[in-house]
């Protein structure tokens, strides 16, 4: 897991905002492990599942690419170990707005497994829903794990301070 603090100088920005981001692994009903990325805000104001086209991947199509572009059909690598970059990204803004944002690669795209080890292959377009409606349901449910998390401890202190009064 790993913290960064982010630090705007735009009004329109909180001044400081504290990202968790984590890469996990599901796997759906093929057991196929599907990858999934999170940068999450403390106290976001709502979530963005984002979700990639066909041929793309996830960090492919919402990170920044860490490129110098030489013009229409050449660019240069910068650093081979650190392709995407968050900095300046899509998932940067929504994050600095208060976003927390969440998405996979879909089966056979990315880091995801695919049928048959293919890459672009599926046995139903309709899979694509399923692993993207399994995602949600574990986007959900972390949320209220959290959420019954904080209200444990919320109650839990209200008892203690309840027990030390006269």
């Amino acid at each position: 897991m790993d913290k960064n603090k982010l630090i705007s100088k735009d009004d329109n920005y909180n001044e400081k905002v504290e990202v968790i981001s984590r890469v996990d692994t599901f796997y759906n009903k093929y057991g196929l492990g599907i990858k999934n990325y999170s940068w999450i805000v403390k106290e976001a104001i709502a979530i963005i599942i984002l979700i990639h086209g066909l041929g793309s991947s996830f960090r492919f199509g919402f990170l920044r690419h860490n490129v110098n572009i030489v013009d229409n059909i050449q660019a240069t690598l910068i650093d081979s170990d650190n392709f995407y970059i968050y900095k300046n990204s899509w998932i940067e803004e929504f994050n600095k707005n208060g976003y927390s944002v969440y998405g996979i690669d879909l089966q056979g795209h990315g880091e995801s497994d695919g049928i048959d080890n293919l890459r672009l292959h599926i046995n139903d377009f309709d899979d694509f829903s399923y692993d993207i409606i399994d995602h949600i349901k574990k986007v959900y449910q972390s949320i209220m794990l959290e959420n019954d998390n904080k209200d444990n401890l919320y109650n839990n202190n209200k008892m203690e301070s309840m027990e030390k009064m006269p």
